[in-house]
């Protein structure tokens, strides 16, 4: 059987400018779980019609339940909600994977420009593994090659295409939209998008054997940065955990998937003034 892992997010979906299509209970945010919805089956049956008998799906953005399950084809599973240890990567251990798509992701919190981009979480300002600053996209990827999954093709805004270009050569990717600010955008229809996504797969998939997994092998030294002093002293409590400054964290981990497992916990915590 050969199977294909897809995250799916919301804020690179065609269409998709601010929190109004990107937010559960917000105004406009049944047109956005919809077009998100249409990009990920896109990236389905551009992949079936290539030979992948099956699709595990992440739903990566807010609650972990935008995407309309009763519209997807039969051959995709998918994992919904929250909390799980491997984050935007859940599901990625259930098999062996011929490689990794990120549908409708977004370029990071260090980026300038970018539509709604960020790390995680607003909670996160920096995030970066021995020194390097990662977005969610050279994270998940060092999450995926953890289990041998290359990262094959990617999807989201001009800003974000660009940084997977310059972090991963020759990984086709979909610009389907170009960034004028960070709620601000040039889209393409949504149509347009999907049939852009489609042909991106197709010709990633045609070239699956070229791409390799991104391994960081442990141990590996974390920073994190927070947007409050409080969630950095909080997570200081942690014996392993060293508070270096007034927002900002440190550790010393051995693997991937300490890494996420930490994450995930640090994302649960909600400390309030």
């Amino acid at each position: 059987m050969t199977q294909l892992y897809i995250s799916a997010d919301i804020e690179g979906v065609a269409g998709v400018v601010n929190r109004d299509q990107a937010g559960n209970g917000c105004r406009d945010f049944s047109q956005g779980r919809q077009w998100m919805t249409d990009e990920v089956i896109a990236a389905c049956e551009a992949a079936r019609a290539r030979g992948i008998d099956r699709v595990v799906i992440s739903d990566s953005h807010g609650t972990g339940d935008n995407i309309l399950i009763d519209q997807l084809p039969d051959y995709v599973e998918i994992v919904r909600s929250w909390p799980r240890e491997l984050m935007m990567m859940q599901g990625i251990e259930c098999g062996e994977f011929l490689g990794a798509a990120f549908i409708g992701f977004h370029a990071g919190s260090r980026s300038a420009g970018g539509v709604l981009a960020h790390t995680m979480s607003g909670e996160i300002i920096e995030l970066t593994l021995n020194g390097i600053v990662q977005s969610e996209t050279t994270f998940n990827a060092a999450l995926g090659g953890h289990f041998g999954v290359p990262l094959i093709m990617a999807s989201g805004d001009d800003v974000y295409t660009r940084h997977v270009a310059d972090a991963f050569p020759g990984v086709p990717t979909a610009t389907v939209k170009w960034a004028h600010g960070v709620r601000s955008a040039r889209t393409l229809t949504p149509r347009a998008a999907c049939t852009l996504i489609g042909e991106r797969m197709t010709e990633a998939l045609n070239r699956a054997a070229m791409f390799k997994p991104m391994h960081l092998d442990g141990p590996i030294d974390v920073e994190i940065e927070f947007s409050t002093p409080l969630k950095a002293e909080v997570c200081s409590y942690v014996p392993t955990v060293e508070r270096i400054s007034s927002h900002r964290i440190k550790m010393l981990v051995e693997d991937m998937i300490a890494v996420s497992r930490f994450i995930a916990l640090i994302l649960q915590i909600k400390p309030s003034y």
